[in-house]
């Protein structure tokens, strides 16, 4: 029986974790420096040109595909691919206009992402990209509340856990990032969930969730041409998990035609597109047998440098081994947790996601004619394993297998990987990575004239990320059981335990 302390601490958790998860997402907006974001070099220009030509900020050249930008903005920041370098060789305040010839001139990239970030540039650089990652953090915390409370009670552990246990630390980084990818992951974790609780539900929760999942693809779509295909994935895994006879699905079915229309359109009118299909561009010749075999069992070092095996940013910051072996391993356990009872459905489902996470980086390796740990980075893959863990929690009486020591080890292992990652990414660029000093800003070359201090920054989302998973801890340790009897879902909720 619920309680009403218990009741009480479900309130209080549904508005201080979403603020929480934002505060550790700040940490991560001030842990590095202008420029550090993966091929910033290009999305920069791309984002001060995302709306067109401006006076002092985006001025034309003689070549259609150049433009004058800030010189900040231009080329790979002097500290890249240089651990030992801090970030006090770069200078933000560079007033001269420089041609950048890397950019989304051409239309490589969908328009939507530039186009949105462009309006937060100005005349200063760091307040423009601080204005940025701000603004990514917000509506990534904001789209993932909005979309737990508009899902059925059964279905939000499946949002939760995808995101949670995907999350450290390229997660974190790329989210507070003015990177593309960041768009790319919300949106793989928003469209199938969402349109799947559009299957599952009616009335105006239905229109909502369905709205939800036409709106996260085409932040995706519009961001990376992947995603738009990640999203029509999305489509095909909730058509497996949540038609049913008798209940035609006319909402449902409006915004899955919306999607598809939606990636499609983004897919075929941007160049990456046409990179999905032949690969990425350079000169090996084509791999031999033996290659790959190599990769289809190198593979999971893509899996793992999502988790930190692989540096972050310019694949220059190398992280301490446990943050990886924890972080992974959480990701390991998520998805053995959720498969301990699977119907034909969900086991369909699964395997659709196991083999898309599998399929794609091979197929893209084999195009682009690279080996694993070249070419291919593991933020291209990410959005799938948020894909596959999020259908593995879709399990009946999911909280019940998480309660206890399972939920609790889980946090401790997150909270402490978190919080190396975040220590390590800050110290690379105050003094760079040939320090071990406890404090990050210990003896610091480099850090926010106008910003809390590094060891404040790090200490702070250390405690929101921990605290942020101990409330998610009580709570499922408080509760009865997937249905509380003082507040039973509906019969939508009940089908899903029976159907999956």
């Amino acid at each position: 029986m619920t309680t009403e302390s218990d009741a009480r601490l479900r309130r209080v958790a549904s508005i201080a974790v979403p603020l929480l998860f934002l505060l550790t997402l700040l940490s991560w907006v001030f842990a590095s420096p202008i420029g550090s974001s993966p091929d910033d070099d290009f999305h920069l220009p791309s984002i001060w040109c995302g709306i067109g030509d401006r006076d002092a900020l985006c001025e034309p050249t003689d070549d259609p595909d150049t433009r004058m930008v800030p010189g900040p903005v231009v080329n790979a920041p002097c500290y890249a691919f240089r651990s030992d370098q801090s970030a006090d060789c770069w200078n933000p305040v560079t007033v001269d206009m420089v041609e950048a010839a890397w950019m989304n001139a051409r239309g490589l990239y969908p328009p939507v992402f530039y186009g949105v970030m462009s309006l937060f540039v100005g005349p200063d650089v760091t307040t423009s990209v601080l204005a940025m990652r701000v603004f990514n953090s917000a509506l990534t915390v904001g789209l993932l509340t909005a979309t737990f409370f508009a899902l059925p009670r059964s279905t939000r552990p499946a949002l939760v856990v995808s995101v949670v246990a995907t999350s450290v630390p390229l997660g974190l980084f790329v989210f507070a990032s003015t990177n593309p990818s960041s768009w790319a992951l919300l949106s793989a974790a928003v469209v199938w969930v969402s349109l799947y609780g559009a299957l599952r539900t009616t009335g105006r929760r239905q229109i909502v969730l369905a709205g939800l999942a036409v709106l996260a693809t085409l932040l995706g779509a519009g961001a990376r041409a992947d995603a738009g295909v990640f999203a029509v994935f999305g489509v095909l895994l909730a058509a497996v998990l949540g038609l049913r006879r008798g209940r035609p699905p006319v909402v449902p079915a409006i915004a899955a035609a919306l999607i598809v229309v939606t990636a499609a359109a983004f897919y075929f009118t941007s160049g990456q597109g046409g990179v999905l299909a032949s690969g990425l561009p350079n000169e090996n010749p084509p791999l031999s047998g033996s290659q790959h075999l190599s990769n289809l069992l190198e593979l999971p070092q893509l899996f793992t440098g999502a988790f930190g095996a692989v540096g972050l940013g310019w694949l220059d910051t190398q992280l301490p081994a446990s943050v990886h072996v924890l972080a992974f391993g959480v990701f390991c356990a998520a998805v053995f947790i959720g498969i301990h009872r699977v119907r034909p459905r969900r086991a369909v489902a699964l395997a659709l996601a196991a083999a898309a996470l599998w399929a794609v980086p091979l197929v893209l390796l084999a195009q682009s004619r690279s080996i694993v740990g070249t070419t291919v980075q593991s933020r291209y893959v990410l959005p799938l394993m948020i894909i596959l863990v999020g259908v593995a929690t879709l399990a009946p009486r999911i909280v019940q297998a998480w309660r206890g020591p399972r939920s609790f080890v889980a946090a401790l292992a997150l909270a402490f990987a978190m919080s190396l990652a975040l220590h390590d990414n800050i110290r690379r660029y105050t003094v760079g990575q040939d320090s071990n000093a406890l404090d990050p800003g210990a003896g610091a070359e480099w850090w926010w004239s106008a910003a809390p201090s590094p060891l404040v920054v790090w200490l702070g989302g250390s405690a929101a990320f921990a605290a942020a998973l101990g409330l998610l801890w009580l709570v499922v340790a408080r509760l009865d059981d997937d249905q509380p009897t003082s507040e039973r879902t509906s019969r939508d909720d009940e089908l899903v335990h029976t159907s999956l």
